[in-house]
């Protein structure tokens, strides 16, 4: 059986999600910030990465997309020496790219799995409607005949 509607499997207001995602960026802007820049610039993308998981966990792939792209432009401007610019030598650009390819990966993963686990869980409804409501019996019955 197929089901094409497992790519909606959150059913959370966009509102909600858009403040839990600015609410967390802001965060960790904040927490980036107090710890200094010599902290800051050894770890400038982790903390969105991480949380940039959680929310595809929650909330799906284009929220943690979203944010992704965003904490790494922020976190580059800020936290990256030279502070305040967009300068990408070799270094920084493949650092840069380590860390999306991983975040990234992480995230398509974590939406397969939640799509599947949707789809699973669609399935176990259909199922338990079918085995309750007699219509397996005609089911079968079809089977039989052909």
């Amino acid at each position: 059986m197929e089901l094409k509607n497992t790519k909606h499997w959150c059913n959370i207001p966009k509102w909600l999600i858009c403040s839990v995602c600015l609410g967390t960026f802001l965060f960790i802007a904040l927490a980036l910030f107090a710890a200094g820049e010599g902290f800051a610039s050894a770890n400038p993308y982790k903390f969105f990465y991480l949380a940039g998981i959680f929310l595809a966990y929650f909330f799906g792939f284009w929220p943690a997309l979203i944010f992704i792209m965003s904490g790494t432009l922020f976190a580059n401007f800020w936290f990256v020496p030279p502070f305040g610019e967009f300068i990408f030598n070799f270094h920084d650009l493949q650092v840069w790219f380590l860390n999306f390819c991983l975040g990234f990966t992480c995230i398509v993963l974590i939406e397969y799995l939640q799509r599947e686990r949707y789809k699973n869980k669609l399935l176990l409804l259909i199922d338990g409607f079918l085995k309750s409501s007699g219509i397996q019996l005609l089911v079968m019955n079809q089977r039989n005949w052909n």
